[in-house]
């Protein structure tokens, strides 16, 4: 049996008192243990959330469907009630003289249950509810018996196949619009309970934008509603509401909650994601399009296993990269990825099985049929997957950089044309004949190497010629050093220096220089000549134009002429070449008779021995136009051997080289690379994504849910109590076949966590009023047929979300009045039978967009990065270590919908946190309504809130400028939807002729309300009073409440 791990046994005990009282037939069996018992609890009992949790802890693993030992069974009413095989063990209303209480209650500390070696005895309050539940008679509800022979596990209502029931008869047909009321009014029937009224027009297109687009209607759209006389007007309004773009944002607001979206990692340094907000642009367009649901479903669960995936189902699966990430220093990496997937299942199961799946990761669930081992089979399809971020423009970026790019490409072609043209037809001439011009030359073609005849190193080092005339230094390596080398040229003149540095093996790391790491800084290079019979005749040369074949940005070649010991050249990044060079051309160079003698210094003055490794010098006496022109010396050897006779490596060097060379082929090259570098860039806004690893992970239950202790190896498997996992032939078990599975029609939970979710976000409270428990622990459906026929529903309508919403709005359940109902106060506290609708608490985006929209501030952009409005002082200081960097939004970014304010875990927005926002370190799916003197504080004084009545006035008297009594019902409509009555009138024109005075007598107290506004001198009182008035009605309760 599942969740069976040791064996107790009620009965044993029995059986060890069966020489007492009750074998004997003692009439003392039937009192009161010896011992004081727990008190009962003095409350009513609910045997679902009081009585059957602790069976299921504490009773069921011996005496739960599958183990009856003594013949007592406690996870079913007829069983348990008539007792195991030593009699009854519950005697209703008889706590005290109930074997069952004197058991567990420890009457006798040696016959404890559950014994010491099974579990934790239960508590003096459990004991309490035992006691209570059998002294008010032991209720146990039809809906969670057992049939015989079953198991409350896998028995339970919500694991059972869903049927489509059929709507039920009821007496007061003229109220049913729709299936809907059928069911909910057979409820209210059998109660002789009457629905409440229809609520009015003002009412009913404010719950409906609220509820459809989270904004407020304005006064024009209610005005044009209240006065629709077609008969369809209310399903004309739905229709609107339905096709609104900000249907998609209201919406895809619930479904964040449940994706836990942030725009941070979490955790100690909480770095931002820029990239999180492309996920939600995709939630967002997804539900305005009516994406079927189980669509919705297998693109974010694995989008990027479907054939071909398409960019925006490959950003879908950035569901999954909502986890939390540890960038802190010292974390196990594979510890925080183990966290990652134990998250995506958690949050799998919550959101499409309505199940605490989590509760398995350490133990199998104490409550629910499921096995550790079947969680790790869970654990198993997320296993093998990799983050990765990728590109992904938004269309609109898209178009722009296409046709950015087919403009490019257009222009591109004919220049690569005629480049391809003359490599083809003139370059192989014109390379023939440089060739055989070469042949003939009797000048210098390259630089001339010359064998140093002396040399020095200043700091003691020593300078080792080699057989390549290049010098390597080794021996002592002072912290700077100073090389001076000599070398007899048989030039007339030097025109150009070359300078050589070769890695060595014998150099540290086989570096280019002296250094720890390899690494050199040449300071200054100067040079000198001299006539090699008077070397008396010293002229300096003066080096300019320097060329080098690498180069440090901070630390280019020409820092080693500029004359600055502070400065110099070195080479950057990691270097795989052996050979770095460096060009100087000599300016007005010296011509002497004879052959001259240079001396070259090479100053390395950096410190840290960053000195010269190994080196090479040499000179030409070319004209000095023709210096840059010389050919390299692997070139010149490589032309020493027949064209005939080259290997193709030789020959594909030389051409490589020639057409660096050939004037007419650089230009056009040049040309092909000037255009090159007007490419238009690709948009650089990219996607946070998952894909499967290029090899699998073994998958193992993780004892304890210890990343570090690895038990068996699981395999994909989904659990035991729901439908099997068909797999098609030849089709791996990874996540699109979970997803498959969850949508599959024989799936018990998956429809009816969805229709429930939807139902309660239209009535403000789920049928199923556990949201995320559809467990044992969880509450039973108040109208289990309507959940059903709204799940079949569904599937029937092709998951379409916009259906369900369209049917149940147009039901007259949802149009009912939510007006106040003592009479059902005692009877139906938690309006479970939906005899009105629910009256509640804006949630905290829809109240700020419902100040700005009442402002007339509110920007109705779609889509795109969060924003960062304004934020309290000092707010952003609350970030370890510095890590929120705010940097303030401005224009209409500042008055973004809430929806897309920045949300920084550790930090989250003040405003949304005081009105309950999630934290989104996990998914949830239901979020609390607290009511918080803190809150009333935030909307009087919160310079966001204050910024919105200015505003409010303003637009006030922008609209009615002369007219006070229009100006009023106007900002009483903007915030109610609806008109004041005549005493609400009366009280608000009071206030505003009482504000009026007060700042014509004070014109401080206008200038503090007006702020910076400009404005005509004649309205600013008339402003003020009307900011003062604006500001009291956005504090009135009814303008964050939906009716």
């Amino acid at each position: 049996m599942p969740f069976r791990t040791r064996r107790c046994s009620l009965f044993c005990l029995l059986v060890l008192v069966a020489s007492g009282a009750i074998a004997r037939g003692d009439d003392d069996a039937s009192k009161p243990p010896a011992i004081k018992l727990p008190p009962a609890a003095e409350r009513p009992i609910d045997f679902i959330k009081d009585i059957q949790p602790i069976f299921a802890e504490s009773c069921y693993d011996c005496h739960g469907g599958g183990e009856h030992e003594g013949g007592l069974r406690l996870d079913a009413r007829k069983d348990a009630l008539n007792g195991g095989d030593t009699g009854q063990v519950i005697r209703k209303g008889k706590s005290a003289e109930s074997l069952l209480i004197q058991f567990v209650a420890g009457a006798n500390p040696d016959k404890l249950m559950p014994p010491e070696d099974v579990g934790d005895p239960l508590t003096a309050e459990q004991v309490g509810l035992l006691r209570a539940w059998i002294d008010q008679g032991a209720n146990w509800p039809d809906s969670v018996a057992v049939p015989e022979g079953g198991d409350p596990r896998t028995d339970h209502w919500s694991f059972q196949p869903i049927t489509h029931p059929e709507p039920p008869q009821v007496k007061n047909n003229l109220w049913v619009r729709n299936a809907i009321d059928a069911f909910i009014l057979r409820k209210l029937e059998t109660e002789n309970v009457e629905p409440s009224p229809a609520a009015s027009r003002p009412t009913l297109i404010r719950r409906l934008s609220l509820d459809l687009l989270g904004l407020p209607p304005s006064p024009a759209e209610v005005e044009a509603f209240v006065y629709d006389e077609r008969p369809d007007a209310y399903e004309q309004l739905v229709e609107r509401l339905l096709a609104s773009k900000h249907f998609g944002e209201r919406w895809g607001r619930h479904w964040l909650d449940l994706a836990r979206y942030a725009d941070s990692d979490g955790y100690e340094k909480d770095r931002p994601r820029p990239w999180a907000w492309r996920y939600r642009n995709w939630v967002i367009d997804a539900i305005n399009a009516d994406m079927p649901f189980d669509q919705f479903t297998t693109e974010q669960l694995a989008g990027d296993l479907l054939p071909n995936p398409t960019l925006d189902q490959r950003i879908a699966t950035g569901f999954h990269r909502n986890t939390l990430t540890n960038t802190e220093g010292g974390t196990d990496k594979e510890e925080d990825r183990v966290k990652q997937v134990t998250d995506r299942v958690n949050t799998t199961g919550t959101v499409w099985l309505g199940m605490t799946v989590g509760c398995a990761q350490c133990h199998s669930h104490k409550y629910d049929p499921l096995l550790q081992r079947e969680y790790y089979g869970l654990f198993a399809f997320y296993n093998s997957d990799k983050e990765e971020n990728i590109p992904a423009p938004l269309p609109e970026e898209l178009t722009a950089y296409n046709e950015a790019k087919a403009k490019f490409d257009a222009e591109m072609a004919p220049l690569k044309q005629a480049v391809a043209e003359f490599e083809k037809q003139q370059l192989p001439q014109n390379q023939a004949a440089w060739e055989q011009q070469l042949a003939s030359a009797t000048g210098p073609l390259g630089w001339t190497l010359i064998q140093p005849v002396s040399f020095a190193s200043a700091g003691g080092g020593t300078l080792s010629p080699q057989a390549d005339k290049s010098l390597l230094a080794s021996g002592v390596n002072s912290v700077k050093d100073v090389y001076t080398v000599v070398l007899n040229t048989k030039q007339k003149r030097v025109t150009g220096l070359r300078l050589e540095v070769f890695a060595d093996d014998s150099l540290p790391k086989a570096g280019f220089g002296r250094s720890d790491a390899g690494t050199f800084v040449l300071s200054e290079i100067t040079a000198t000549v001299a006539p090699t019979g008077d070397p008396t005749q010293v002229k300096p040369l003066t080096l300019h134009n320097p060329t080098a074949s690498n180069a440090d940005k901070k630390s280019p070649i020409a820092a080693a002429i500029d004359g600055k010991d502070d400065t110099g050249w070195s080479l950057a990044g990691d270097q795989k070449t052996k050979r770095h060079v460096a060009h100087f051309e000599v300016k007005d160079a010296a011509q002497f008779e004879d052959d001259v003698t240079l001396t070259v210094t090479l100053r390395q003055l950096g410190g840290n021995k960053a000195t010269l490794g190994r080196i090479r010098i040499a000179a030409t006496d070319v004209e000095p136009a023709q210096v840059a022109r010389l050919i390299p010396d692997e070139i010149l050897d490589v032309l020493t051997v027949a064209s005939d006779r080259r290997t193709p490596e030789q020959q594909k060097t030389i051409d490589t080289y020639y057409r660096g060379v050939d004037p007419e082929f650089v230009k056009l090259t040049a040309a092909v690379k000037a255009q090159a570098a007007k490419e238009p860039p690709y948009p650089p806004t990219l996607a946070q994504t998952i894909s499967l690893t290029e090899e699998p992970r073994k998958n193992h239950l993780l004892i304890r849910g210890d990343f570090l202790r690895k038990g068996d190896e699981i395999a994909h498997h989904t659990p035991s109590f729901l439908p099997e996992l068909n797999l098609p032939e030849g089709q791996s078990p990874d996540r699109l076949a979970l997803a498959r599975w969850l949508m599959s029609p024989d799936n018990p939970l998956t429809a009816r966590v969805t229709v429930n979710r939807i139902w309660k976000h239209l009535m403000g409270r789920a049928i199923v009023a556990t949201e995320d428990d559809f467990g044992l622990r969880g509450d039973l459906p108040s109208h289990p047929q309507l959940l059903d026929w709204l799940a079949t529903e569904m599937m029937a309508q092709g998951w379409s979300r916009k259906q369900m919403i369209r049917e149940i709005v147009h039901s007259a359940t949802y149009r009912q009045s939510s007006a106040y109902r003592p009479e059902l106060v005692s009877r139906d506290p938690a309006n479970a039978w939906f005899a009105s609708q629910n009256r509640y608490r804006l949630e905290a985006e829809v109240i700020r967009d419902s100040f700005l929209a009442a402002s007339g501030l509110l920007s109705r952009t779609i889509g795109g990065p969060s924003v960062k409005p304004p934020l309290p002082a000092d707010v952003a200081a609350l970030g370890y270590a510095g890590s929120v960097k705010w940097k303030e939004s401005t224009g209409q970014d500042r008055y973004r919908r809430g929806l897309y304010i920045f949300f920084q875990r550790t930090v989250p927005y003040p405003m949304l946190a005081t009105f309950d926002a999630p934290d989104s370190n996990a998914t949830c799916t239901k979020r609390e309504r607290s009511n918080t003197p803190l809150q009333s504080l935030t909307l009087l004084n919160d310079p966001v809130f204050f910024e919105t009545a200015q505003s409010m006035g303003q637009r006030m008297m922008s609209t009615h400028p002369a007219d006070k009594t229009a100006r009023l019902q106007y900002a009483f409509q903007l915030c109610m939807a609806r008109r004041p009555t005549a005493d609400e009138f009366d009280q608000l024109a009071s206030l505003y002729d009482e504000m009026l005075v007060q700042v014509k007598q004070d014109p401080e107290a206008e200038t503090q309300l007006i702020g910076d506004a400009k404005l005509p001198t004649e309205h600013r009182a008339e402003t003020a009073a009307s900011i003062a008035v604006a500001r009291i009605i956005m504090n009135l309760d009814e303008f964050v409440t939906r009716e």
